[in-house]
């Protein structure tokens, strides 16, 4: 398990006891702080060290703020450019897209879901762009029927079913969500 930092307790040069916090830790404790204390769960969210899990922190707290969710989701975007590969470059921006939507900021998760979708749709390998796309279909529905329409006819056309057993569950699961057969993920609860 990958360590993001060590937290002791106790006083004085020697902890009385230490714990791995692993990222995922991390983001959960802002996850869970966003909806109590989200001044609070913004200093945490901003200190997770990794880009993926501090994309979807911040964005717990844009859902969740008091204050503007818009500058915290800009925040969850500039985490999400600061990641790996061009697969969680583009997925976890769903995290944030979705936040907006619930927030009634539809003119940015526009916005936010163009620019994921842009770099989506080229994702390699075929697997993978069909994860991401089929994520950010499901933040889609959160922002509108037409939205969530143009990002399932983009999953349709770049992960053709028979390319990859990956595709071909994004497109079935993708077309049932479209035809309200099928719920799209909570991002948040």
């Amino acid at each position: 398990m990958a360590c993001s930092r060590w937290v002791t307790g106790g006083g004085g040069s020697a902890p009385s006891f230490c714990k791995i916090v692993s990222a995922t830790n991390q983001r959960d404790h802002a996850g869970t702080l966003a909806k109590s204390n989200p001044k609070k769960a913004l200093d945490q969210a901003r200190k997770v060290n990794e880009p993926w899990f501090r994309a979807q922190a911040l964005s717990w707290v844009a859902r969740f703020t008091d204050g503007d969710p818009v500058a915290v989701a800009s925040e969850a975007a500039k985490a999400a450019r600061e990641c790996e590969d061009d697969y969680k470059k583009s997925a976890v921006r769903a995290w944030e897209i979705a936040a907006l939507a619930e927030r009634d900021c539809t003119t940015q998760a526009r916005k936010s879901l163009t620019e994921a979708v842009s770099l989506g749709k080229s994702v390699t390998p075929i697997s993978s762009r069909s994860e991401a796309l089929f994520l950010l279909l499901q933040a889609a529905l959160r922002i509108g029927r037409d939205e969530a329409n143009k990002v399932y006819e983009m999953l349709r056309t770049c992960c053709p079913a028979d390319e990859h057993w990956r595709c071909k569950r994004a497109v079935r699961d993708g077309g049932k969500m479209i035809g309200g057969k099928l719920e799209p993920r909570a991002f948040f609860w």
